[in-house]
């Protein structure tokens, strides 16, 4: 259900405050209401529109939600979360060259941003440029150490280039921040499968799945792992936890012979 923030009793008195709240609640509803409300008034607030992006984006409604990022930086076009937030819609959209390509020229005008390095990192590897990708988001870590995202990014983009050890490193210096990630695990344990140390990958994915037990990923990967490994016993329960979790591939994986034998 949809809960009206207490601080604003109406919509139609909303302030940027209020709407922004609305956003982090992500009570897209309210927030779309409050949007319309408030630009009722004024159109002239980029945040505004910032946030209206990041409604409709909530509600599934990626044209207007690219719509809304595009008109935030029309009207600033240094608003870096609004930049991203319509890179982001196009990638997510099948168009990562278009993204790059307005990446790319608005960080001539915002040159060193480790965001915007990030964000041109992702679709980089959307585009299924891997090189472009770790420079960017090499880049991006250099800019701002602290920038777990991007660190996290270019670990995953190691693990596909093998380069293993760099990528553990990286991933252990985002655990150090906040260690309660299953995701960080979950590639983590993958970076040992590929180092041949199969005991540390299977504490590493049982670790994601003790944080969140409905991390798919984690669950779908331990379940090959101990297929790989002839645990057919383990692996046929955690692809069974797999399809109670939505997984159409687990489910096909448990249909061969060796998952049925009387």
């Amino acid at each position: 259900a949809v809960t009206i923030l207490s601080s604003c009793k109406n919509v139609s008195n909303a302030t940027v405050d209020d709407i922004q709240k609305a956003c982090e609640k992500e009570d897209w509803r309210t927030a779309k209401k409050m949007c319309e409300a408030y630009m009722n008034k004024d159109r002239s607030n980029p945040v505004v529109l910032k946030c209206l992006g990041d409604a409709y984006l909530g509600l599934k409604d990626s044209a207007f939600a690219q719509y809304s990022y595009d008109q935030a930086v029309a009207l600033d076009s240094m608003y870096v979360d609004a930049i991203i937030g319509s890179a982001d819609v196009l990638m997510n959209g099948g168009s990562a060259p278009l993204a790059i390509s307005r990446l790319r020229t608005r960080m001539e005008y915002i040159p060193d941003n480790a965001q915007l390095h990030n964000a041109l990192g992702c679709a980089f590897r959307a585009d299924g440029n891997v090189n472009e990708a770790q420079a960017n988001f090499e880049r991006a870590v250099l800019l701002d150490p602290n920038y777990s995202l991007a660190r996290k990014n270019l670990a995953i983009v190691q693990i596909s280039n093998r380069d293993l050890d760099d990528a553990i490193l990286n991933l252990e210096t985002v655990l150090d921040e906040n260690p309660n990630q299953a995701d960080v695990y979950n590639y983590m344990a993958l970076a040992y499968v590929y180092k041949s140390q199969p005991e540390e990958a299977e504490k590493l994915f049982l670790k994601s799945i003790s944080i969140d037990e409905k991390y798919l990923p984690a669950v779908e990967n331990l379940a090959f792992h101990y297929e790989y490994n002839s645990d057919l016993v383990k692996s046929k329960k955690y692809y069974e936890m797999a399809v109670r979790l939505g997984s159409e591939k687990a489910k096909d994986i448990l249909k061969s012979s060796k998952f049925n034998k009387k």
